[in-house]
């Protein structure tokens, strides 16, 4: 067995002897309740992890010398901890997320909201089933948000010091209140973006990127498990220096795949964004890159929500032949081989080194 294989598997038993845990309390409340925690641990199953194994090795990395991460039992316990937390926290994330933006499916599988929706349905309760559902996923999604801070909260009482947890808990708050300040940005972008100018599009889907994900996924985990090691503050610039650009490198990758992806590997229906109304870089170049007349059309089908297939073609075929395509993957590899200069330029652990290059060599080719 591999040892990130041996990682994603400590990191798995942590949040499901969490959720066994909470399954109970809630059980011992009513029986109503255990859908909650079955839910939440079925969308816990699994995923990339890329933010628990970024957590894990900038961590790693940041070891004082001569330091094995093995052998330092407590504290190598108490970053599994951090990372699934993170992991928590990003569950969290997808069920506000998929609620905002309708999306009726999350890696094959239906939405909290609409699980929620189907029990609802198949039970015969009086009521709306749609609104039914979308209060269950905001109560799931606030409860796993308190989970992950008190998974979070267990995790770094084992730091070296009490300076050390103070950090790490500053920065699990900062990645809190921007990725929230992010998401807002995005829910505007999709509703106020038609009033704006196209000048403003890709500058907009830009510092969106940048708040809902490239810090929370990337920066965020780096410096939090970073800090955790004790790390001084050039290695934390470093980091941050790496995280950002990777981070928005794999915004653009997920743009991508959130039009021209595979729904097979994706999970997602062919050209979801585009039915969602996401107002990306790729959006945002496609439209200042067509004439006047095609950029009204694509604007126009932007706000719709109920799109055709031909619908989805014609827009697909016009994001190629603007160039828009084209040039996101450029900036995309540009955003990539920053990150990747940024790594190679800091003072790292080796063996630690090489595997946060080769998670983020993975975060620029995903498929899915």
């Amino acid at each position: 067995m591999s040892e990130r294989n041996s990682l994603l598997e400590l990191i798995q038993q942590e949040i499901d002897s969490f959720c066994d845990e909470k399954r109970e309390q809630l059980s011992e409340i009513s029986d109503d309740l255990v859908p909650i925690i079955d839910y939440t641990q079925e969308l816990l199953q699994g995923g990339k992890r890329f933010r628990a194994l970024f957590a894990y090795w900038a961590w790693a990395a940041s070891l004082p010398p001569g330091s094995n991460p093995s052998e330092l039992i407590e504290q190598a316990n108490g970053i599994v901890g951090i990372a699934s937390a993170l992991e928590i926290f990003h569950g969290a994330a997808l069920v506000h997320d998929d609620l905002m933006d309708q999306s009726d499916t999350r890696r094959g599988k239906p939405s909290i909201h609409k699980r929620f929706e189907s029990m609802h349905t198949e039970k015969g309760f009086l009521g709306d089933p749609e609104r039914f559902g979308q209060s269950g996923s905001v109560l799931v999604g606030d409860l796993m948000l308190n989970w992950s801070s008190e998974v979070f909260g267990a995790a770094v009482t084992s730091a070296p010091n009490s300076e050390i947890e103070t950090s790490c808990r500053n920065e699990f708050s900062k990645m809190r209140f921007e990725v929230m300040a992010g998401q807002y940005l995005d829910v505007l972008e999709e509703n106020a973006a038609p009033l704006r100018s196209l000048a403003d599009a890709v500058t907009m889907a830009e510092k969106v990127m940048l708040y809902k994900t490239a810090k929370y996924s990337l920066e965020a985990p780096l410096l939090i498990g970073a800090s955790f090691a004790g790390a001084n503050e050039e290695t934390l610039r470093g980091f941050s220096n790496f995280g950002i650009p990777l981070g928005l490198a794999f915004q653009i990758r997920d743009d991508i795949l959130g039009v021209f992806g595979d729904p097979e590997i994706t999970g997602k229906p062919a050209g979801d964004d585009l039915r969602e109304g996401k107002r990306t870089v790729l959006v945002g170049l496609t439209l200042q890159q067509s004439s006047n007349s095609i950029a009204r059309i694509f604007n126009d089908l932007l706000s719709e929500r109920d799109l055709e297939e031909e619908q989805i073609d014609f827009m697909q075929q016009t994001i190629r032949d603007s160039g828009a395509l084209e040039k996101t993957e450029r900036m995309m590899h540009e955003y990539g081989e920053r990150a990747m200069e940024a790594l190679q330029s800091m003072e790292l652990e080796a063996d630690a080194k090489q595997k946060l290059q080769a998670l983020a060599e993975r975060v620029i080719s995903r498929t899915s």
